[in-house]
């Protein structure tokens, strides 16, 4: 728990510092039509204040260093000046399959596998990352209840620490956005456990708990696929966007309801038998699904 607070508190300052500096040197995120529809604009830097926060904990987890460093400057240029989708999926699979095969000595067959299941998380939780809060606080959810699992270190409490501070800023309406470094590193964290449960028990918890994110990329890549779209184009029909249009845009009701879904989720991954699992997320799912018209493309 002290983890927790410890990194909470150095984020909040972190977040800070860097939202200052952020604005002071104009890096920021300019509204743009319906993809990113805030009024003013806001500085990315928060991601910054995020990878500085974490540093402390990587000396007792140095596993998880490396790629969170790659994939945090990774998202720092692409925030910065862009980076082709091409590019930036080629090193994130490059970085997945290095974390597997390299760090956790998995075979080469397992390692492509995994190297995919790592791109994609990263790109899950960025496109998670579209609404105040909605991105932070299903990266703290998750890292809770990932923890209580027991088989993940104690670094998950620093990450929910880390994405609480930040949340202070991005709590709508938001002051403070993090960026593709943020999200990125969201991505990472999460697609790192993965890859170390994989061929255990622990695999299909890890994966229940961050469901709601993963079900969001799936379902926009068919949603799109349908309306002829390319799978890869942004939209505004992410299940929050669902779930924002039907609470009269409000957000912050947004923001409950959504933590409320990841919740939800993450009691699965947690307390019900792993043999039961696979069955309540694809009930789940459906209903998600279908109540939701999440499969209709409206824009």
């Amino acid at each position: 728990m002290m983890s927790y607070l410890y990194a909470m508190i150095l984020s909040a300052l972190l977040c800070f510092i860097f939202g200052k500096i952020g604005m002071r040197l104009g890096l920021v995120d300019k509204p743009s039509g319906v993809l990113k529809p805030h009024e003013r604009p806001i500085t990315f830097m928060g991601g910054t204040g995020i990878f500085l926060a974490m540093i402390p904990w990587f000396f007792r987890n140095p596993e998880f260093f490396p790629p969170i460093l790659i994939m945090w400057a990774l998202g720092f240029v692409d925030d910065i000046r862009g980076v082709s989708p091409k590019i930036r999926l080629i090193l994130e699979i490059l970085v997945g399959f290095a974390v597997s095969f390299i760090i956790f000595g998995f075979s080469t067959l397992d390692s492509i596998v995994l190297s995919v299941v790592f791109a994609g998380m990263v790109n899950a939780y960025n496109m998670v990352d579209g609404l105040d809060g909605i991105s932070s606080a299903n990266v703290i959810v998750f890292a809770v209840f990932a923890y209580f699992t027991g088989f993940v270190p104690e670094i998950a409490l620093a990450i929910a620490g880390v994405y609480s501070g930040y949340l202070i800023f991005n709590f709508p309406p938001a002051r403070l956005f993090m960026g593709d470094q943020g999200s990125y590193i969201a991505g990472s964290f999460v697609g790192i456990l993965l890859i170390q449960s994989w061929g255990t028990q622990n695999f299909i918890r890890i994966a229940a708990i961050c469901w709601p994110v993963f079900l969001d990329l799936f379902v926009g890549f068919l949603r799109r696929s349908l309306a002829k779209k390319s799978p890869f184009t942004g939209d505004r029909d992410h299940y929050y966007d669902k779930i924002f249009r039907l609470t009269k845009n409000r957000k912050r009701v947004t923001l409950l309801i959504s933590t409320g879904i990841a919740l939800s989720y993450a009691f699965v991954g947690v307390f019900i038998p792993v043999i039961f699992i696979p069955p309540v997320l694809l009930a789940a799912s459906l209903v998600q699904i279908f109540s939701l018209g999440s499969l209709h493309s409206t824009t």
